[in-house]
């Protein structure tokens, strides 16, 4: 009984689970130890043996070369008033995911197989720098409101003013923008479809080019 649907010698895939040897290299696939050692590899283990490091670190400095191109592309577009701001960070960033995904599918997809792996990589490699960076820079600002609040509250002046501004200031009641918040998901949402996309593009022109 076969474990795997690759051979562990060659890495073809095996469509029989009662062939015993490889159609590709000969390699005999009923032998004990090869038996014991085919068996189906978690999800981790796929990682570590279907992707690569250089890979995708050279995959972000295409996503960097991308972020300039895209940012001359889509600022002609936001000159003109067809895009508002956030529309074009949206496409901005999305654009170069995708240049980016293109490159690793091409350089480090062998087969169909490597493709999830690389996603996932790819993808969780992008949302550790924005998640990093954002914390970042949220802990800069979180610090400075801290100093400027704590420097406000003791001064003597900081309180009177705040108490005849807040008596003679209306009640005001803000208003919702709904677009904000669809755009905000719509790009949580093409991320990872312009990675898996790019990926897959890359792998199917590495195949047929």
């Amino acid at each position: 009984m076969i474990y795997s649907k690759f051979c562990p010698n060659c890495g073809s895939e095996i469509g029989d689970d009662d062939v015993e040897f490889c159609t590709e290299c000969g390699c005999n696939l009923s032998h004990p130890i090869l038996k014991a050692n085919n068996k189906s590899k978690g999800f981790f283990d796929n990682l570590v043996e279907k992707t690569s490091f250089p890979v995708i670190i050279f995959s972000f400095i295409v996503f960097g070369i991308f972020l300039f191109v895209g940012a001359f592309v889509w600022s002609s577009f936001m000159a003109n008033g067809s895009i508002d701001l956030i529309t074009y960070l949206m496409l901005t960033i999305v654009f170069s995911v995708f240049f980016g995904a293109i490159f690793v599918g091409y350089f480090g997809c062998n087969d169909e197989s490597y493709v999830v792996p690389n996603f996932s990589m790819y993808l969780g490699s992008i949302f550790a720098v924005v998640l990093c960076g954002i914390g970042l820079i949220f802990t800069f600002l979180m610090g400075i409101l801290g100093v400027l609040s704590s420097a406000l509250s003791s001064s003597p002046l900081a309180s009177s003013y705040g108490s005849s501004y807040q008596s003679t200031t209306p009640n005001y009641i803000p208003s919702i923008d709904l677009s904000g918040y669809f755009k905000i998901i719509l790009f949580i949402l093409l991320i990872p479809v312009a990675a898996y996309g790019g990926i897959y593009l890359g792998y199917f022109l590495k195949q047929n080019i």
